[in-house]
């Protein structure tokens, strides 16, 4: 008796956690077309913003090795 109910218990996860899998996978598709619009609509301001923060970055890393 004790088996079926693990079996039921293991049965009852893998069904949530596969729900749960489609439903993050569908959000990260939807937050990733959002993003990718955002980005055509004006490259330059992320390129930039990506290479200001790619200099901090470094700034910040190289100072430590003094």
């Amino acid at each position: 008796m004790q088996e079926e109910e693990l079996n039921q218990i293991v049965n009852d996860l893998n069904t949530k956690i596969e729900k749960l899998s489609k439903s993050i996978e569908k959000t990260i598709g939807e937050k990733k077309e959002y993003a990718e619009g955002k980005i055509n609509e004006n490259p330059i301001a992320y390129v930039a913003g990506a290479f200001v923060g790619g200099v901090i970055v470094g700034y910040m890393m190289g100072r430590g090795k003094r």
